[in-house]
């Protein structure tokens, strides 16, 4: 019998962001470039997140698991799911099963 040691079936695309370039007004503006594709598994969200979340004035959304990489991070990092931009607003990891988990909230 085969053991399913890889669970991460669905495939998203990391994002960096960048606010190097302005616009017309001399603004700030965000930039969103692709970095590479990632692979993802979808995760529930449980209520101490939705309730952490609400104290922080954040709405998170989604919740999925990566394979542990250090360059993502809250602030240079983004994930788009089907043509949907996410923020990364918090990272847990597991340092003995090499995963992170990743709190994902729409961008505005």
């Amino acid at each position: 019998m085969k053991k399913q040691i890889n669970n991460s079936r669905w495939k998203a695309i990391l994002m960096s962001i960048s606010n190097d370039e302005l616009d017309e007004n001399d603004r700030p503006q965000t930039i969103r470039k692709k970095k590479r594709d990632i692979f993802y598994q979808d995760i529930g969200i449980t209520a101490q997140e939705k309730y952490l979340s609400k104290q922080d004035k954040t709405e998170v959304v989604r919740r999925i698991k990566v394979r542990w990489d250090k360059t993502i991070t809250e602030k240079d990092s983004g994930i788009q799911i089907d043509s949907v931009d996410y923020n990364i607003e918090r990272i847990y990891t597991n340092v003995d099963t090499r995963e992170m988990e990743l709190s994902l909230s729409y961008v505005n």
